[in-house]
């Protein structure tokens, strides 16, 4: 539990911190949610998808990835990495207490001293993409660890576009970026991290294999 309040306390303090500075006035988006199962019209209480079978966890990780772009990377940094501005979400547990926080500020949002730091997103964001953001969030690997990787991901990015005009060729190179994916984890210690690799190995896995999108993927990755 003193780790638990430690990490939200620290939470607390970075929002007090960006109250100056964050983007509080960004007017929230709606986020279209289609290909993700519906859910309960009751709001749950913990993330419904962190532990899903992995085309629905990737699924989600896609939706969330849109919906984080679109409504929190400007405050909370591009792939969820902090400036410093707002709390580096990557590492609030993924957890029930870290679930109910993140709730309570997705749903509420944050103001200080009678301004609006954080709209709330109640009514807007559908309880499919308020945890397909979770669920994207709480995945993300280390960006250092990443880093390390640059070579690998150039070499399987290059890989991928010789072949691009090959479905049967592209779609082989899952396993080897599958393979590339393994012994990460979660910042945020959830059962899984989910990197580059991994999500364009699955884009390759669809049936036809999604090329253009791996190789996105992989090029984002490579340029970060």
């Amino acid at each position: 539990m003193l780790r638990k309040t430690t990490i939200i306390a620290g939470f607390a303090v970075v929002l007090g911190g960006a109250a100056a500075l964050g983007h509080g006035d960004t007017a929230p988006q709606s986020v279209n949610t289609a290909g993700l199962p519906d859910l309960p019209e009751e709001m749950a209480g913990e993330n419904p998808w962190r532990e899903a079978d992995p085309d629905l966890l990737f699924k989600a990780i896609e939706v969330g990835a849109k919906g984080y772009n679109s409504n929190c990377a400007r405050c909370h940094g591009l792939e969820a990495i902090s400036g410093g501005l707002a709390p580096d979400l990557r590492y609030l547990e993924a957890n029930d207490f870290g679930d109910e926080w993140y709730l309570d500020r997705v749903l509420h949002g944050y103001e200080q001293n009678g301004a609006v730091k954080m709209p709330p997103f109640e009514g807007i964001l559908t309880q499919e993409a308020v945890w397909a953001i979770r669920t994207y969030i709480e995945t993300r690997p280390d960006e250092v660890e990443m880093a390390d990787q640059k070579a690998a991901l150039t070499d399987l990015r290059d890989k991928l576009d010789a072949v691009k005009d090959d479905p049967t060729a592209a779609a082989a190179l899952a396993a080897d970026l599958e393979a590339a994916g393994q012994g990460f984890e979660a910042l945020s210690g959830a059962p899984r991290a989910v990197t580059p690799f991994d999500l364009a190995a699955w884009q390759l896995s669809t049936e036809p294999p999604h090329i253009k999108a791996a190789l996105e993927t992989l090029t984002a990755a490579v340029r970060n």
